[in-house]
Order: C-alpha cells, then sequence, then structure tokens
C-alpha cells in the first residue's frame, strides 16, 4: 500500500499528464488507442470559475497507429470535473477547441500561377471527459464512447474509412469517464489503469491523499509507470505547495458558493414575504371593491323605492355627495 497525492485534484491531474508516457497510457487506454506520439499544445483557453480558481484542460497532439497499420495525426482535448454545473464550461471549451488553428495542420498549395498560398486542414478531435460525478440512471458503467455512423438517404450504414477531411473535421469523438462507476475489482486493462482516480481509496485524515494497493497490479507495467509518477510527485515540495493552494481555493470556492446560496435562500424568502403581501392587499382590495358594489346597488335600490339622498344618507350613514354620485 503506498500513499499519494490524489490524481483527482487539477494540480496533481497536471502533473500527471505532463509525463509524456504517462499521457501515452492513459489517454490511449480509455480510447483503446495505441499512441506512439504525444505532445502537450500549448493552447489552453482557462476559464475563470469565481474569481480566484481557474480549473484545467489539456489539449494534446497525438499520433495514432489504427488496426490496419496505417497512421492518424489528431488532437486531443482531456478535461476533468467533479461538478455536474460544468457541462457549459465544456462546451465553451470545445468550441475555442474546434475554431483554434492550432488544431489543424498546414498545407501548402500552388495557384496556377505557382504563388503559393496555406490553407489549414482541421485535424480530428477526440474529447475525453473524466468526470467526479455520474450521468444518472441508464449510463452506470464506468467508460463510454462515443461510434460516428454515417447513413445514407435510405438508412444504410455509410462506411466511414476515415478519409473524407470534412467528416473528420465535422465530427468529435468522445469518450466518458464516471469515476463513482469504477469497479471496486478492476478486471479490464483500462479499469486497472483508471484506479488510481478511485476515490474510495481517498485518505480518510487528508483527502489530497490517495492510498494505492499497487500490490495487485505488479504484473501490469504500464499501472506501475502512473504510480511511480505519483510518487515523484508526492515527494515534490513544489507541487505540494501549489496543491495546497489549490485546495484552499476549492474550499474558498466552496465558502463562497454556500454563501450566494444563503443569501439566494433569504432573498426567495423576503420575496415570498412580499408576494404573500401583494396577495393579501390584492384580496383585500377586491374585498373592498365587492362592499362598494353592494352599498352602490342597496343606494339604488333605496331611490328606486322612494327614498329621498338625505334619507340613504343618513339610514347609510355615508356622505350625501356619496349617494348623489352613485346615483348620477
Amino acid at each position: 500500500m503506498v500513499r499519494v497525492f490524489n490524481p483527482i485534484y487539477d494540480t496533481v491531474f497536471k502533473y500527471l499528464m505532463e509525463d509524456e508516457r504517462v499521457a501515452r497510457i492513459l489517454l490511449g487506454s480509455i480510447l483503446d488507442k495505441k499512441i506512439t506520439e504525444i505532445s502537450v499544445l500549448a493552447n489552453d483557453h482557462a476559464l475563470p470559475i469565481g474569481e480566484d480558481l481557474k480549473l484545467l484542460r489539456i489539449d494534446f497532439s497525438a499520433k495514432f497507429i489504427n488496426d490496419d497499420n496505417t497512421e492518424e495525426f489528431a488532437t486531443i482535448e482531456l478535461q476533468k470535473s467533479a461538478e455536474e454545473e460544468e457541462i457549459m464550461r465544456f462546451r465553451k471549451y470545445m468550441s475555442l477547441h474546434i475554431g483554434d488553428e492550432a488544431n489543424a495542420k498546414k498545407i501548402t498549395k500552388h495557384h496556377r500561377n505557382g504563388e503559393q498560398y496555406t490553407i489549414y486542414q482541421p485535424l480530428p478531435i477526440y474529447c475525453v471527459y473524466i468526470l467526479g460525478h455520474t450521468l444518472g440512471r441508464g449510463f452506470e458503467h464506468a467508460v463510454m464512447k462515443t461510434q460516428i455512423i454515417l447513413k445514407d438517404q435510405h438508412g444504410m450504414v455509410v462506411p466511414n474509412n476515415g478519409q473524407s477531411d470534412f467528416v473528420n473535421a465535422m465530427l468529435v469523438n468522445i469518450a466518458i469517464v464516471q469515476i463513482p462507476h469504477l469497479p471496486q475489482k478492476p478486471l479490464l486493462h483500462v479499469e486497472k489503469i483508471l484506479s488510481i482516480f478511485d476515490q474510495r481509496n481517498k485518505d480518510k485524515d487528508k483527502e489530497i491523499y490517495v492510498n494505492i494497493d499497487d500490490d495487485n497490479h505488479d504484473d501490469n507495467i504500464e499501472y506501475q509507470a502512473l504510480v511511480r509518477r505519483l510518487l515523484k510527485g508526492t515527494a515534490d515540495n513544489q507541487l505540494r505547495g501549489d496543491l495546497d493552494f489549490e485546495e484552499e481555493m476549492l474550499r474558498k470556492f466552496e465558502r463562497d458558493r454556500i454563501d450566494k446560496n444563503d443569501l439566494k435562500c433569504q432573498i426567495e424568502e423576503q420575496q415570498g414575504v412580499i408576494i404573500e403581501q401583494r396577495n393579501k392587499l390584492a384580496e383585500k382590495g377586491n374585498q373592498l371593491a365587492e362592499k362598494d358594489n353592494q352599498l352602490a346597488a342597496l343606494v339604488r335600490l333605496s331611490a328606486a323605492s322612494g327614498v329621498s339622498p338625505e334619507q340613504i344618507a343618513a339610514t347609510l350613514n355615508i356622505p350625501l355627495n356619496e349617494v348623489r354620485e352613485i346615483l348620477g
């Protein structure tokens, strides 16, 4: 059993993925792809959460070897989140990613007169989402991936051999990891690799640590590579300082969110009181209007019976001018 920093934290996660071999192992396992080359792209678009905290997203350029031994160059957008509310952040990142020329290959072409010009050929995009929450009933799986299927106007499947630049540019491949659905006893290779994120292994005293039983996977060379990277990071004082800062920022963000929720509840409560008072006033106004209608009916009935306005005013104890006003 070894005690290492919890890779669910952005600081540790980034440190883990900065290692090229670890990135190839983790992403290759999730995507079920043989990644031969990978590098981090310097086009991170961090969107602020609150005032002080920025959550992490990492983009990679990668080279795959497909099952038919063909090469495929693509970009991989890797994100993780512990909160369900981050869906819009994922959407914003994806739109930034799709429109970024850094995720395209420059191709030089020539006009008929021999003059050169450059076009951008978008690379296929693989989006990998590591979630600390679940997607709800019916999606109780640790790893899910999209399978792009093209159909013609007759409903027949059109084979997608990956040769169309337009199709590659417009369709996005997605892989989703739900950490809470990781099996307690991993059997598949990808489950063993992802088990380092299993939050059931959180240290009871300090959540920035997880306790990993590395003896269970002594024969798994790739899993051991991830554990060694985490062990190295746990001994890094700079990383510890960054992690302590992130933990404090998360606590501050949580406190601010609780305060905002409390304020929102107070405002909603006051709004409820105002609405209730407004309804009571409206009800009272309706009652007064009904009373006025009844009084007017009584005045007209008395006048029709030959009672003078002066007698009506005296009998009903209302001003004479009000009686005359009702009678027109």
